[in-house]
């Protein structure tokens, strides 16, 4: 009956920390979706836990069994040892912060000390797993409440970092509170033993949090000068494009002045004629948009003066000023740039007499609508519903910069309760973009 019981609950920690695994990097469904992987752990994880429990010391065996766990967790599901550690290290925290919590509330409830409930066959056989493996359940499906993911790029990553670092942190005092437990059997007042320990985790916990907001101050400002430095150089191009427009049009006053000097009789007419040619010529060139946000601005005006020279029809339609959506700001410039950047390169390499790119925003439904379309080749649907995920590509010449534009675009928009998606014909594909509007 023992050996049936360990097993049991072996299996349920095992299921739990795949679903920890899946709600810290945003794998939903991974058990349905990889069984036999999610299978295979679990095995391997219920043979080498009960193999260690019966022939190995307890405090080595708990040692053992962390490396083993996060070892297995990081090649059964192909993350990184780092992000292996912070996945356990939440769940370890999980089953310490349930036991403890089990334990103080049998005490109150029983009102027998510690030692008196661990030594009680009964109490320690049935019911303290059976309401420690319900409460280590109830909180991990109450897990994905939290909007915490740490699926996202490398180069992003670093910025998520603080978060991770405070899991881990957590999951090793959970550790040393595990470790300090077996002594407390020595103690002559274990009650205030306990509520000591209950007591200097908590203040842990609350300090780490606190520690996390102000890193994530910390980065916010960095994020802002950074978004700044990006507009700066935006202006800069921007300066340099009106410089050599000046330098031309000094050029253009130059000719007109000199056939204003010659004086010949067909003179005005001939005036006339280089100042149409002149207009037609500056009709095309650079434009100067008023989107409702400046660093918007910046961004479509150069491009449509890329588009100009890549002989791109660049047609922007701001029906909504973007000043009406309410979205971190360096986010919006992200999935803006990133989404117009895919339809240049969708266009650049393609050899069509008719080049489109439309970028338009609207009001729907109450929801702040953009839509960015081009006219190049149509993208298979087997690659339209991959065309978000980590690392995917529709470039042939694939690298490690290629495949995150989009997924990291994806990501923005969905924190800001936002939708994306993409519809391919062989007239034009366009990319939709949909932000719900707070209304006052």
């Amino acid at each position: 009956m023992d050996i049936i019981k360990e097993i049991v609950l072996d299996t349920i920690e095992a299921f739990l920390l795949l679903r920890v695994f899946s709600f810290l990097y945003n794998k939903k469904g991974f058990i349905l979706k990889n069984k036999v992987r999610s299978i295979i752990f679990i095995v391997l994880f219920v043979v080498v836990n009960f193999w260690s429990t019966t022939n190995i010391p307890f405090i080595f065996h708990t040692l053992i069994l962390i490396a083993y766990t996060i070892i297995l967790l990081k090649f059964i599901t192909k993350i990184s040892f780092f992000q292996s550690a912070v996945a356990y290290s939440m769940f370890f925290s999980i089953i310490i912060i349930t036991e403890m919590f089990v334990s103080f509330l049998s005490m109150i409830v029983l009102k027998m000390n510690l030692s008196e409930i661990m030594g009680n066959q009964k109490i320690l056989n049935t019911i303290f797993p059976i309401l420690c493996k319900m409460s280590q359940i109830l909180i991990v499906l109450l897990l994905p409440k939290l909007k915490i993911s740490f699926n996202i790029p490398e180069l992003y990553q670093k910025e998520k970092y603080t978060i991770s670092y405070l899991i881990l942190e957590i999951g090793v005092f959970s550790f040393f509170i595990f470790c300090i437990n077996f002594d407390i059997f020595d103690m002559k007042n274990k009650e205030l033993y306990n509520i000591i320990i209950i007591f200097i985790f908590c203040i842990f916990v609350i300090l780490q949090i606190k520690n996390l907001i102000e890193r994530e101050k910390f980065i916010e400002i960095k994020n802002h000068y950074t978004t700044q430095e990006t507009q700066i150089k935006n202006m800069e191009e921007i300066i340099s494009i009106i410089r050599q427009e000046k330098h031309d049009f000094a050029n253009h006053i130059n000719v007109i002045q000199a056939l204003c000097c010659l004086d010949r009789a067909n003179t005005v007419e001939r005036i006339k004629q280089y100042l149409s040619a002149l207009s037609n010529e500056l009709h095309s060139s650079f434009k100067y948009l008023n989107t409702g946000n400046d660093y918007i601005d910046a961004i479509l005006s150069l491009k449509s003066n890329y588009a100009v020279k890549k002989n791109i029809q660049f047609d922007v339609l701001i029906n909504e000023p973007f000043s009406t959506l309410n979205i971190n700001q360096s986010e919006l410039i992200s999935i803006i740039s990133n989404l117009v950047d895919n339809a240049f390169e969708a266009l650049i390499t393609k050899k069509l007499e008719n080049k489109k790119i439309s970028f338009i925003t609207y009001l729907k439904d109450n929801q702040f609508c953009i839509e960015i379309s081009n006219n190049g080749d149509i993208i298979p649907l087997i690659s339209v519903v991959k065309i978000f995920d980590k690392g995917f590509s529709t470039k042939i010449s694939q690298g490690n910069d290629h495949g995150y534009g989009l997924f990291i675009t994806k990501q923005f928009v969905e924190q800001n309760n936002g939708l994306i998606t993409v519809k391919s014909t062989e007239e034009r594909t366009t990319f939709f973009v949909r932000f719900k509007l707070k209304r006052v």
